[in-house]
């Protein structure tokens, strides 16, 4: 266990980097969706001229949610767990679709020189919110090739880069910021397409570079969706943290516009997404979603409270706080669904589909909420930030009393002719993966390995890729201090009696 793996020399299969072109092309590409996601998702220089009309306003994110999640809520319901050709075709026209209606709606609105039809503006909405949803999950197979730590710094890192994105775009002339718009979906969508072309390219020629897309299982969505196990509860969380998000972006888009707040909200951003990298760094692998769920509590009740009790400058930043908490939550919870859908054989797609069908349904009932103080006179937002508050507080009891369903390790079954010695051997490995400090997913890997299984065989019992299998035993090794399948083998046999003994009793 003193040995350490040197700088050249590698375990039985190559490592997949995860920190070079994968991650550049991920954080580039998921930029520019973040930028068109926050010019959509509150205020903005060029797609909110006629602010004034906040009602209206807030109408048309309602409807641009209520096409994210149908599109999230139809892709998680898809028959084999996974996007063919047709379907990635079709998601595809609908980018495009989302870059032609950013740029053409505002031109149009300026060459009339009056609104668009209501019901126009709507159903525009609803399809950008479709398209913009599809560019997500187009990319959701890039982040799925990435271990949990490292889709989790990707995204927050996108995040980060997007709001500086979103910044610029809101600083140029109205028409050019629409282009511009317009460009960053188109631009995102191509990189995305020049990946998948070097994945085939290196496919055909029997390559297992560290580019490409890995496709996502194809998990039948029956099986997915009882292996995967969302209670009830789980929607319920997300749908009422979507009601508080949507609530603090419908009250940033009624602040007066200006390049302090677009460059407040770019800050805020690039603080959530920082705050997720360093959580990540710290606690990848040691906490499991719930517990960020909970970790988020203090902060939405700082900014619900001091918005139902401020106004100006103190109640601008209340709202930019909960716009950094639900950079932080995306972050790491898209990272977390992967991983959750694959320690328990579901389709990432199905898990992540269902999380962001019920956030952005929330989402959508936020900005309903938003609605309240211009259309009845009755309410303002400080009334409607105490009824936030008192969601919150509700979730609190709720989300520590609900049942929940966790990851669990499936043991193999053994036959019943086990020699005498086989339950100390796995005793003996459990020790080793404890005092190495494996993960769950790494020390289900490691079990494998331990029985002399290979690589084929560890990614279809576990159902995740072959480059997944070789970054965990890479990290397996390189936490045991070890080099070579042998050495992992003399590590177990290694383990004493008494360790063993003590962690039968510790299960």
């Amino acid at each position: 266990m003193e040995k350490r793996l040197s700088a050249d020399k590698a375990p039985d299969q190559e490592p997949v980097s995860y920190l070079s072109t994968t991650t550049l092309v991920l954080v580039g590409g998921f930029s520019l969706f973040w930028a068109c996601f926050f010019a959509m998702l509150m205020r903005n220089a060029f797609l909110d001229a006629d602010i004034e009309r906040l009602a209206y306003h807030l109408v048309l994110r309602i409807a641009f949610f209520i096409g994210f999640g149908a599109a999230a809520a139809w892709l998680a319901r898809t028959a084999d767990g996974v996007t063919g050709r047709r379907t990635k075709r079709v998601m595809g026209v609908l980018v495009v679709v989302f870059a032609v209606i950013a740029s053409a709606s505002p031109a149009m609105y300026v060459a009339l020189g009056q609104p668009l039809p209501a019901v126009f503006d709507i159903a525009v909405w609803a399809v950008s919110g479709v398209g913009l949803c599809c560019l997500l999950f187009l990319w959701l197979p890039v982040v799925a090739r990435l271990d949990e730590a490292a889709a989790a710094r990707s995204m927050a890192l996108s995040a980060g880069c997007g709001g500086l994105i979103y910044l610029i775009v809101n600083l140029l002339p109205s028409l050019y910021g629409t282009g511009f718009l317009s460009l960053c979906a188109l631009a995102s969508l191509g990189v995305l397409y020049v990946v998948v072309a070097e994945s085939r390219r290196s496919e055909s020629e029997g390559e297992e570079g560290e580019r490409g897309e890995v496709p996502i299982e194809g998990i039948p969505y029956a099986t997915s969706k009882r292996n995967a196990g969302l209670s009830w509860s789980f929607g319920v969380i997300y749908v009422v943290y979507g009601i508080v998000f949507g609530l603090g972006a419908g009250s940033i888009t009624q602040i007066a516009g200006g390049t302090l707040l677009f460059a407040g909200i770019a800050a805020f951003i690039l603080i959530g997404g920082a705050a997720a990298w360093a959580f990540m760094r710290r606690f990848a692998d040691r906490m499991r979603q719930i517990d960020v769920l909970r970790m988020l509590f203090p902060f939405l009740v700082v900014s619900l409270v001091t918005m139902a009790l401020f106004t100006g400058p103190v109640y601008a930043l209340s709202n930019l706080l909960l716009l950094a908490s639900y950079v932080f939550l995306v972050a790491v919870s898209v990272a977390f669904e992967v991983q959750t859908a694959r320690s328990r054989g579901a389709s990432p797609l199905y898990v992540v589909g269902m999380s962001q069908s019920a956030l952005s349904g929330g989402m959508a009932v936020g900005f309903g909420l938003g609605l309240l103080p211009s259309a009845t006179g009755a309410l303002d937002y400080g009334v409607l930030s105490a009824v936030a508050l008192a969601l919150v507080v509700l979730l609190a009891a709720f989300i520590t009393f609900a049942p929940t369903r966790e990851p669990v390790v499936e043991e193999q079954s053994e036959p019943e002719s086990e020699e005498p010695h086989e339950g100390h051997w796995k005793a003996r490995c459990a020790a080793v993966a404890r005092d190495a400090g494996l993960s769950v997913r790494e020390t289900e890997v490691f079990f494998l390995l331990a029985k002399g299984r290979g690589i084929e065989h560890i990614q279809n019992k576990l159902c995740i890729s072959g480059h997944t299998v070789k970054t965990h035993t890479y990290n397996i090794y390189r936490k045991m201090g070890i080099g070579s399948r042998e050495e992992l083998l003399d590590a177990i046999e290694a383990a004493t009696p008494d360790e063993a003994t003590h962690t039968e009793k510790r299960a």
